[in-house]
């Protein structure tokens, strides 16, 4: 029986906003009916709509973030490669985060997704987005957020394995595949949306109980919200001499040799966020 062509798959805590961007998203390139949701935890209900979306509540994920990451690594490496036996590509990736192609390229997502490796996987190129210090005032959210947020930092954490087309499992907080190499997109990027409006940053952070969370949620969350409005991206890098670094730079390990996971670039305008760039124009009105 031949397969459909994609699903989209993925989780979430406490996060009505970046939910219901997400599916505007994702159900625009495969369909609101091929959208799967797993929901963390039954002491909260998403006030988004999910009609026709299948979802499902995971009730046991532990609240350390470690613990967190790790277990839902292989929740979700279950799920979708169960899925992968209905769908030819499934792609999985936080709430946050939305995978586009560069306009430039010229491909839709068929066309794109011919790039996958013989291993049935590719990571897109990461940018965190990050609201700079003159954007004072906090974006319209019923508008697209790239072009209202012009910043941020093509980011080694944030280059992640996004889609697969055979059995594969991602490790530890979806950053890696376990035994695969990082084969990097010419075409796919990422933008990871999570410290893009300080005022929805704080939010999440509230809502998902704040300071009485587990101290290693609170302290990583308290010192990613740092990273909003810092100089770090005072000086910018052109970004498509951003993207030739990290092409270079992420895909292996300082003696060369190819790495398991993306790793930081050595440039030296290279911060720890990542390499500080301005957003081009092509990608405004994206996500």
């Amino acid at each position: 029986m031949a397969k459909d062509f994609a699903c989209a798959l993925t989780h979430v805590r406490h996060e009505d906003f970046f939910l219901e961007k997400w599916i505007a998203h994702y159900g625009a390139i495969v369909g609101r009916e091929n959208l799967f949701v797993v929901i963390d935890g039954d002491d909260w209900e998403p006030s988004t709509d999910l009609t026709g979306i299948a979802t499902e509540v995971i009730h046991d994920a532990p609240r350390r973030r470690i613990k967190n990451d790790r277990f839902m690594a292989k929740e979700m490496s279950a799920r979708a490669n169960k899925l992968r036996k209905r769908y030819d590509h499934v792609i999985r990736g936080d709430v946050d985060e939305y995978v586009t192609i560069d306009p430039d390229s010229g491909l839709d997502w068929p066309g794109a997704l011919q790039e996958l490796t013989e291993e049935g996987y590719i990571f897109a190129l990461g940018v965190d987005v990050v609201q700079h210090a003159g954007e004072t005032g906090p974006i319209d959210r019923a508008a697209p957020i790239l072009g209202q947020r012009r910043h941020g930092f093509i980011a080694d954490r944030y280059t992640k394995p996004f889609v697969i087309s055979r059995w594969n499992n991602w490790a530890g907080g979806a950053h890696r595949l376990l035994n695969r190499p990082v084969v990097m997109s010419r075409h796919f990027t990422l933008f990871h949306m999570a410290l893009a409006d300080k005022g929805i940053a704080e939010e999440r952070l509230a809502a998902r109980g704040g300071t009485a969370q587990h101290s290693s949620f609170v302290e990583h969350q308290t010192e990613r919200l740092d990273t909003i409005a810092d100089e770090g991206l005072e000086q910018t890098l052109d970004f498509a001499q951003a993207s030739a670094v990290a092409h270079r730079d992420f895909p292996v390990e300082p003696d060369g040799s190819p790495a398991k996971r993306p790793r930081p670039s050595g440039h030296p305008a290279a911060r720890d966020q990542g390499l500080p760039v301005e957003i081009p124009d092509r990608f405004f009105g994206l996500v």
